[in-house]
């Protein structure tokens, strides 16, 4: 169902777009020239893939320069760079720092500047900021989401498991990660129709280890901390209870050797889920076979990059007079949108890495057709919605030949 939403979606947009240009004698949309400010916590390999995309491809495409800031790391900072960005000329600006994107919306907004932020969580505070454009980003339930259908995926086999779920940094209140651990307790709740003996969110937030006991009997840990858990959690393996290990966080990179040295003293194989994203180490991973025969990645949960192209698109469409239909009633919209991708296999793994996939699996015809400038009736809820149907299903049936 989801992937017919995604691909009638799809197809509304473009044949709106369509319509419109044809209208107006098939030229192309004319932008008015705006420059957007982009301020972010942390120079990765993920944002430089960004900055490209947004200077070669959708900022020529919609009239946009932009410039970024540097990694910053606390309210100050973002308050220099936000008048850096007004000197330099911005008419609006993204805020990739979760913890501080509402303290930033009224200093924009007192530069005269649109302002989005990208979180997990929508805006607690200055929400009614009239410049606030919106919160994007997704939601920390579509996290929750995310994680039950790896795990059920990874254990609704009918076989007994024994499950150690790697709960990072929830206990101090990241709420993607309180969702990540407290869907994975949820979804082994579906599948083994058991009942738990303490509160799911209480043992999702706990600072120490913590066993989730239950009515069937069923082994679950759940076990904080971030960073190299290796002295953490490779004693827990080592004493080969466990054939589940699921991370909210990138577990890959510093247990993967620890596993795969149970597996090869134990003859087990463990069932391994990680939050990654596309690279190579990973798609060797997903391709690859440990010394049982099975993939050295089971599963892995990927956060989207929709958001940045939706922050781009609710700044272009209110910079071109259409502010109404990118806020919500009184105050900054929350653009949920995507989900963070769930990818279970090996094949589904290299299709969505293929290397003629548009970023973020949007084509340039459908960012195109969600401007104002196209199609006025475009709102804050059309470029949520979008961001919804992108789910792997639907973008593999949509977009692989």
């Amino acid at each position: 169902m989801k992937n017919v939403k995604y691909i009638l979606v799809s197809l509304l947009l473009v044949i709106c777009l369509l319509g419109t240009c044809l209208s107006a004698s098939a030229e192309a949309p004319q932008y008015k020239k705006m420059k957007i400010a982009w301020a972010t916590n942390q120079i990765s390999e993920a944002f430089i893939k960004m900055q490209n995309f947004l200077n070669t491809e959708l900022g020529p495409k919609l009239n946009i320069e932009f410039m970024y800031s540097e990694a910053l790391s606390d309210a100050g900072a973002l308050t220099s760079f936000i008048e850096n960005a007004y000197i330099n000329g911005c008419n609006g600006i993204v805020v990739d720092l979760a913890n501080f994107i509402d303290q930033g919306a009224p200093v924009a907004n007192d530069f005269g500047m649109f302002y989005v932020g990208i979180s997990s969580a929508d805006a607690k505070e200055n929400f009614d900021v009239p410049s606030y454009i919106a919160v994007t980003g997704a939601s920390a339930a579509g996290y929750g989401n995310s994680y039950a259908k790896a795990i059920q995926a990874a254990v609704a086999d009918g076989a007994e498991h024994s499950i150690m779920i790697l709960s990072g940094a929830a206990p101090y209140g990241a709420t993607s990660f309180i969702e990540g651990t407290a869907g994975s307790l949820r979804a082994l709740q579906d599948v083994y129709g058991l009942t738990y003996d303490k509160d799911i969110n209480e043992m999702a937030t706990s600072a120490t280890q913590v066993e989730a006991t239950n009515d069937k009997g069923v082994k679950i840990t759940v076990v904080p901390g971030m960073g190299d858990l290796t002295a953490t959690v490779s004693p827990l393996l080592q004493t080969g209870e466990y054939d589940v290990v699921v991370g909210t966080t990138d577990i890959y990179s510093n247990l993967s050797v620890s596993v795969s040295e149970v597996e090869k003293a134990t003859g087990k194989n463990i069932r391994f889920i990680s939050r990654n994203v596309f690279s190579d180490t990973i798609s060797s991973a997903m391709n690859g076979s440990d010394s049982t025969g099975n993939p050295v990645v089971d599963a892995i949960v990927c956060q989207g990059t929709y958001e940045h192209i939706a922050s781009v698109l609710l700044l272009r469409n209110a910079f071109d007079g259409f502010v109404d239909k990118m806020r919500a009633e009184g105050r900054c919209s929350r653009v949920s949108g995507q989900d963070p991708l769930v990818i279970v296999s090996a094949e589904e793994y290299n299709a969505l890495s293929g290397e003629n996939m548009p970023y973020s699996f949007v084509p340039m015809e459908d960012i195109i057709a969600m401007t104002s400038v196209v199609n006025p009736d475009v709102t804050w809820k059309t470029i949520s919605d979008y961001g919804a149907s992108l789910t792997t299903e639907a973008i593999i049936e949509k977009l692989v030949k």
